[in-house]
């Protein structure tokens, strides 16, 4: 099954999004993408779960779970999904799931499901540890049936709870997202790279990707696109590595990416900001000290 990324980005590319049986794909995309990706998963035939699935509410679950499986002709057994996801309230109405339960369900349906091509949209926002062993049971089903499993996850470290190898959807394609465990180690390759956190993984942010990073509860985190990630140093140990690249330290909780910024705003005599050239046109903060000496590096890029 192939998907037309210009379906979900709105923005022209010949590129596709090739989904094949029996594999799993984890990919980070905006969160303001995946009701598109939703749209066009379910255009090309696949079975997308969103989080509230559709149930009859005054049925209880373990007819619910009975009704699917004869509604798919499925051959798994109810009594065995039961036990498997560990279900401990099959008798209360539907309408009185809790969200935990929600999720096992989701998984559930998507095993008992006759559709070839499964998604899951932010599969572990609010959710448990017991649940997330669950999921990884489910994947492991899903793709001995044959089936394939696409995971779209608003956060890096989400997707990274799916895979080691995790793909991220820009303006026009997939790329991958460069870990740990798939880095050349040659660091020739990753002169432009460094090394940040997700999810207990260490993985390799372009630099010029990088829109700022700022200083948070005595922790540095790079801001890049609608990610936040850990940047194991300080604040002056990040500026030493990037300021060759064209950051500088315009506050002393904040480094902007010089080449990032749109514009510098004067709010009053000793207040200003610097504008980040980003869909939320992000507001960092200009240190009155900086405000002469981060314009001359502006002229001098």
């Amino acid at each position: 099954m192939d998907i037309e990324i210009q379906n979900i980005t709105g923005q022209p590319s010949d590129n596709k999004i090739n989904i094949t049986s029996a594999e799993c794909l984890s990919v980070q995309m905006p969160y303001e993408r995946l009701e598109a990706f939703s749209a066009a998963f379910e255009s090309a035939g696949g079975h997308v779960f969103t989080g509230a699935p559709i149930y009859y509410k005054r049925l209880n679950l373990k007819v619910h779970i009975e009704y699917l499986r004869k509604w798919y002709n499925s051959p798994l057994k109810t009594g065995d999904l039961i036990q498997q996801f560990k279900l401990e309230d099959v008798i209360s109405r539907m309408s009185k799931l809790n969200e935990k339960e929600t999720q096992k369900l989701n998984y559930i349906h998507a095993l008992l499901s006759d559709s070839q091509h499964i998604a899951f949209i932010d599969p572990f926002l609010n959710t448990v540890n017991d649940n997330i062993h669950l999921f990884h049971k489910m994947k492991a089903q899903l793709l001995n049936q044959g089936k394939s499993l696409f995971v779209a996850a608003s956060r890096l470290e989400d997707a990274l709870i799916v895979q080691p190898g995790v793909m991220r959807l820009n303006g026009q394609s997939l790329e991958l997202v460069e870990t740990a465990d798939n880095a050349d180690d040659d660091s020739s390759l990753n002169i432009s790279k460094i090394k940040v956190k997700a999810h207990d993984k260490t993985i390799f942010v372009t630099i010029e990707d990088i829109e700022y990073l700022e200083s948070m509860d005595g922790k540095v985190y790079i801001n890049l696109g609608s990610q936040k990630l850990v940047m194991e140093t300080t604040l002056q140990g990040a500026v030493d590595q990037l300021a060759p690249h064209g950051f500088y330290r315009c506050h002393r909780s904040y480094i902007v990416n010089l080449h990032k910024v749109k514009e510098i705003i004067t709010w009053s005599k000793n207040t200003y900001s610097v504008i980040v050239d980003n869909p939320e046109k992000s507001r960092i903060p200009l240190s009155r000290a900086k405000f002469n000496e981060i314009q001359d590096k502006l002229l001098k890029l």
